[in-house]
C-alpha cells in the first residue's frame, strides 16, 4: 500500500485523477448510493469536452431524482422533490445526458441493474446493459480491468468504512490482486452523513490512494420515499428481529418490510424486555380470543391487533404519541 494522499476539494482531486489515470479511463463505480456525484460529474465533464479522452463507467442503479413536466406537474411535485432529495442534490450529468440522448461518443455507461422503468425506450442504455448476477459482479468487473475506483465512504479517525457498498469493492480489489492485475487508483470521498459500518466493511486509511474530505461540499444522501408500514409487515418485522443473534448482522433490501425489520431490531436493542413481551403476545400459540394492542409500533394512528383467527387488523384510534414509531 502507498501512503494515502488527502485533499480537501474536488478540483485538486480531479487533477490527481487525471495525472494518475490514463486518457482512456475505465472506472468502477459502486451501485446506488456509493457514487460521489460531484467528483464523478467533474470527471465526466473533462472527458466529454476532450474527444481525445474516453470514459467507460461500470456501475449499477444510477439514481436520479424525478423530472416533472413543466407546468402543473412541476408546481405540484417540485416542492416535494426539493424537500425530500434536497434542492442542492447534484444529479449525475451522465444520467441526464443519456436520458436526453446526448451522451458523447467517447463515453459509455454499462450498468448491471437499472432503476425501475428509468430506461424504457432508451436504446443506448439498453444496448450497454450488463446482465450479471450480483454474485458475479466483482469477477466480471475485474475482467474489464478498471483503472479507477471511485466511492463515497465514512471516516472515523484512521479508519474508513465502505458503509452501504462494501461487498463488490473489496472483492474486486482482492480478485484483481489474485489475478496479478494492476490495482486501480482508489479514490475515497468522505461523506459526513454516511453511517460508519464496521466488521468486514471497515478498512484502514491506506486502502485509498486518494482521500477527498471536503467539508464545504455536502449534499443530502439520496433516499427513496418511505411507504406506509402495514400492521402485517410490523408483525413480520418483529418476528424477524427476534431471530437475529446478538452481535449478528442481517442484509435487507429497501421498502416497508425492511423498515419494519429495522424498527424491530432498534426496539429490541433499546427496550429488550418490552420487545420480548410483545413478540410472545403476538404468538399464534396464545389464547385465540385475545387481542393484543401494539401501540409501540404504530404508523400514524394505526394500531395492530390480532383477532381470534390469528389475523392482524388495524384499529384507527388516537392514543398517546409513540416516540419510536416509523413515520
Amino acid at each position: 500500500m502507498t501512503r494515502t494522499e488527502i485533499v480537501c476539494d474536488n478540483a485538486t482531486a480531479l487533477e490527481r485523477i487525471l495525472e494518475r489515470c490514463p486518457k482512456h479511463i475505465v472506472a468502477a463505480i459502486p451501485l446506488g448510493l456509493g457514487k460521489p456525484n460531484r467528483l464523478l460529474n467533474a470527471i465526466y465533464d473533462v472527458v466529454r469536452r476532450d474527444p481525445s479522452r474516453s470514459l467507460k463507467l461500470f456501475t449499477a442503479l444510477s439514481l436520479a431524482r424525478p423530472q416533472p413536466k413543466p407546468g402543473l406537474e412541476a408546481r405540484f411535485a417540485q416542492p416535494f422533490i426539493d424537500r425530500h432529495f434536497g434542492a442542492d442534490y447534484p444529479d449525475l450529468d451522465y444520467v441526464l445526458d443519456q436520458r436526453a440522448g446526448r451522451l458523447p461518443a467517447n463515453v459509455s455507461v454499462h450498468e448491471f441493474y437499472f432503476q425501475s422503468g428509468a430506461w424504457l425506450g432508451n436504446d443506448t442504455a439498453q444496448r450497454h446493459y450488463a446482465s450479471i448476477n450480483y454474485t458475479h459482479v466483482a469477477r466480471d468487473m475485474a475482467t474489464r480491468q478498471p483503472t479507477l475506483l471511485l466511492q463515497i465512504v465514512a471516516r472515523r479517525g484512521d479508519r474508513l468504512s465502505m458503509s452501504c457498498n462494501p461487498d463488490v469493492t473489496l472483492e474486486l480489489i482482492e480478485r484483481m490482486a489474485a489475478n496479478g492485475q494492476p490495482r486501480p487508483y482508489v479514490v475515497a470521498v468522505v461523506h459526513a452523513d454516511l453511517p460508519f459500518l464496521g466488521n468486514d466493511a471497515e478498512v484502514g486509511l491506506d486502502f485509498a490512494d486518494l482521500l477527498v474530505e471536503n467539508t464545504n461540499d455536502r449534499h443530502r444522501l439520496f433516499a427513496l420515499p418511505r411507504e406506509p408500514v402495514l400492521p402485517s409487515e410490523h408483525a413480520i418485522g418483529l418476528h424477524a428481529a427476534s431471530l437475529v443473534k446478538d452481535g449478528g448482522t442481517l442484509q435487507i433490501g429497501i421498502g416497508a418490510l425492511s423498515d419494519a425489520i429495522v424498527h424491530g431490531l432498534l426496539w429490541r436493542e433499546r427496550d429488550p424486555a418490552a420487545f420480548a413481551q410483545t413478540v410472545r403476545a403476538l404468538s399464534v400459540l396464545r389464547s385465540p380470543g385475545l387481542g393484543i394492542e401494539c401501540g409501540r409500533f404504530r404508523t400514524r394512528a394505526i394500531w395492530c391487533q390480532r383477532d381470534g383467527h390469528g389475523r392482524f387488523h388495524a384499529s384507527a384510534q388516537e392514543r398517546h404519541p409513540a416516540p419510536t414509531c416509523i413515520r
